[in-house]
């Protein structure tokens, strides 16, 4: 059976939710293609497809004939609003003579209409060439867009003018061109905004490095460093890729990363990572992955795939904005019928105010609605040290009410520690911890190093005692043989590890996995918030229980030697009545990562188990998962005020501009009318940019 496969490419030339629409039409129209998701905010569309039946190529026409180009590299959107910016001062310098010649009705009218008409026909065909590139592509493929909106339009006064012989409608065609380019302009650059955190991410990585040569170091580009070599990094320099270091002590500043504020201390044998700023001291570091596999490469790309993605709301602006371009030529059709034919006004009178319901209608603001509040809430979250895989992930974080927590890792730190060392009096602390270094020292269990570290903090380092006939005895501890004493260490039926002499106890040590700092601040959070939470754990009832009393988690709550896969079918009950997400960061939660409605993985979990996740913590603090909710939260809150703003705008907007206040004496001039169109999509990015004033202050 044929793998699907994915590709993203890079689109230019769109203007609004009805030409992402169109080149979707274009797409799934393409046989050997599964599904295509467009997103305007992102001028991205992301394809699966068949690659026995339909190639690159195939794809790439696909977009060339609904009108659009396929770039090599993502759309710059500043280089974008420089090019609006261009167009819109020369269409305003080919307009405001026009203007200028409603002033002077004495100059003679042929005058006013060669010279009217040379300056409309520049504007509109030139600067405004695009608008009816996009309409005749449209036409081809049997759609519309706000293109043909605009096309229709200005096409439309342009052709009375010229027929009637009047300058008077060609000001009015040329101001929509001017005005709509504006509005385009002014767009451009807030969008340009709300990928702001993604090009500052993509500016961490500093384009040179130290190579170390012999003795001595050269400055050689970044992208030719291979894996292996030996890099300097002075103070106050961003590490150039993901290291170990080999040589020197530091503090580094990881906040680009994780969002956490306090410095890292880093020495021999710690990693470091691209994009993050060594502070104090100069470290030697060895790569141990190119620029293209760095973790900021792939946050990069985290980032970058989630702002291309579509939350399931947005579902509801893609059907309004498929039938919106043909309902709005119908009802501007009929506004000229009533006017014209029923109530028998003027021929410029009904023209009037259809060219004005054509204009004012904006799929833009619809279309804009959801991917601008989700690229800015993603580039939020990533700057708190929280990577959200997509709008999807982000909608579904607002339904979840139960949390299930892995235990070992998540909510514990996963080293056990000696929590208490209790001496029977036979012999010294010391003597008693002498012996222990001896026999634990030839250990390779998990909890020997423990014990290890216990004694080293009490500067045990090395023994003084000779072991003979070591044995290991899997599942119990270890004996061995001290002069003519037969000594044990192991465990006891009350979970403690005991050394005995002989039989006789000598001492005991508890030892425990301990509960991260932040995880009881964490859990109480999120109950005040009225979370239920669980801790599923494949340790014993007994060790899980004790972690859970710590967390102030119901015993109730409380499910302990559960195997992987058992994990993902605890999550499977709980989802008969509760919306849940797990959070883990091991192999062995992959399967209920994805089982789960949404899978939240911490940074320092395996490979497999960040793929598998939704959303990945990349600072390992529970206490974001707070923040995570009261982002994902206040996104959708913005994305139905956007919504309700563009609806509520094309609701009042059309029915004024159709003439339903003419009585009154209020009417809407066409130009203005584009002008309001225009803005209305400003207004609806600048109020997802509002999001960048979020604080942790309200979580």
């Amino acid at each position: 059976m044929t793998q699907s496969k994915v590709e993203t490419l890079n689109i230019a030339g769109m203007h609004c939710a009805s030409c992402a629409l169109l080149i979707k039409k274009s797409l799934e129209s393409t046989k050997g293609v599964e599904t295509a998701s467009v997103n305007y905010a992102s001028q991205k569309a992301v394809i699966k497809f068949d690659p026995n039946i339909v190639g690159n190529s195939e794809l790439k026409n696909a977009v060339t004939a609904s009108g659009y180009r396929v770039v090599d590299q993502k759309v710059d959107e500043v280089a974008e609003s420089r090019i609006y910016r261009t167009r819109f001062i020369f269409s305003l310098l080919l307009t405001l003579p026009l203007f200028v010649f409603m002033f002077f009705p004495s100059l003679k009218s042929n005058f006013l209409f060669l010279i009217s008409l040379f300056l409309t026909t520049i504007n509109i065909f030139v600067i405004g060439r695009n608008f009816y590139l996009g309409f005749w592509a449209a036409l081809k493929l049997k759609s519309s867009t706000m293109d043909s909106l605009i096309a229709i339009g200005t096409f439309s006064a342009y052709l009375f003018s010229l027929v009637t012989h009047t300058h008077h409608y060609f000001e009015v065609a040329a101001s929509l061109v001017t005005f709509v380019t504006l509005g385009k302009w002014l767009e451009s650059l807030a969008k340009a905004k709300t990928s702001a955190a993604l090009s500052k991410l993509v500016d961490l990585s500093p384009k040179s490095a130290h190579l170390k040569n012999g003795k001595n170091f050269k400055d050689i580009p970044v992208n030719t460093v291979k894996i292996n070599d030996i890099l300097l990094v002075k103070s106050g320099e961003i590490i150039p890729l993901d290291a170990t270091v080999v040589s020197g002590s530091s503090s580094v500043d990881q906040s680009s990363l994780t969002g956490e504020s306090l410095p890292a201390d880093r020495q021999v044998g710690d990693s470091v990572f691209a994009g993050t700023q060594n502070l104090t001291g100069v470290l030697e570091i060895k790569v141990t992955s190119d620029s293209k596999n760095s973790l900021l490469s792939r946050i990069i790309k985290m980032v970058d795939d989630a702002q291309s993605t579509r939350a399931p709301i947005q579902n509801l602006a893609d059907k309004i904005s498929s039938i919106f371009v043909p309902a709005v030529l119908i009802i501007a059709t009929l506004t000229f019928i009533f006017w014209f034919f029923i109530l028998h006004s003027t021929l410029e009178f009904s023209l009037f105010h259809f060219l004005a319901v054509i204009v004012i209608a904006c799929p833009c603001a619809l279309g804009l609605a959801t991917p601008t509040a989700v690229m800015v809430s993603t580039g939020l979250a990533a700057r708190f040290g929280i990577l959200i895989k997509g709008g999807e992930a982000l909608q579904n974080a607002v339904s979840i009410n139960a949390i299930a927590f892995d235990k070992t890792g998540t909510l514990t730190t996963g080293t056990p520690v000696v929590t208490s060392f209790k001496n029977n009096g036979v012999l010294s602390d010391s003597e008693i911890l002498n012996i222990t270094y001896a026999l634990e020292i030839n250990s390779t269990h998990p909890l020997a190093k423990a014990i290890i570290n216990y004694c080293h903090s009490h500067q045990i380092r090395n023994s003084k005692f000779v072991i003979r006939n070591f044995k290991t005895l899997p599942g119990f501890g270890l004996n061995a043989d001290v002069g003519k004493d037969k000594y044990f260490l192991g465990k006891t039926k009350n979970s403690q590890i005991e050394l005995t002499k002989n039989n006789k106890s000598l001492a005991s040590f508890v030892i425990k996995d301990t509960v991260k700092a932040e995880s009881v601040l964490a859990i109480q959070k999120l109950q005040e918030n009225s979370f239920q939470v669980y801790l599923v754990s494949g340790d014993s009832h007994e060790n899980s229980v004790a972690i859970a009393h710590e967390l102030s988690i119901p015993t109730d709550h409380v499910f302990a030697n559960v195997l992987p896969d058992q994990k993902a079918e605890i999550i499977k009950n709980l989802q008969g009545t509760q919306r849940v997400a797990f959070v883990g960061d091991g192999i062995n939660d992959s399967v209920a990562l994805t089982q789960s409605d949404l899978g939240i993985v911490m940074g320092s979990g395996s490979d497999i188990a960040i793929e598998s996740g939704n959303v990945v913590i990349m600072n390992n603090n529970l206490q974001s998962l707070s923040t995570l909710f009261a982002i994902s939260k206040t996104t959708l809150s913005k994305i139905k005020q956007n919504l309700f703003y563009a609806l509520i705008y094309n609701l009042v907007g059309i029915p004024i501009a159709a003439g339903v206040l003419a009585p009154l004496g209020l009417t809407l001039r066409p130009e203005f009318a584009a002008l309001a169109m225009s803005l209305s999509s400003v207004s609806v990015v600048l109020n997802s940019l509002s999001l960048n004033r979020f604080k942790l202050t309200n979580v």
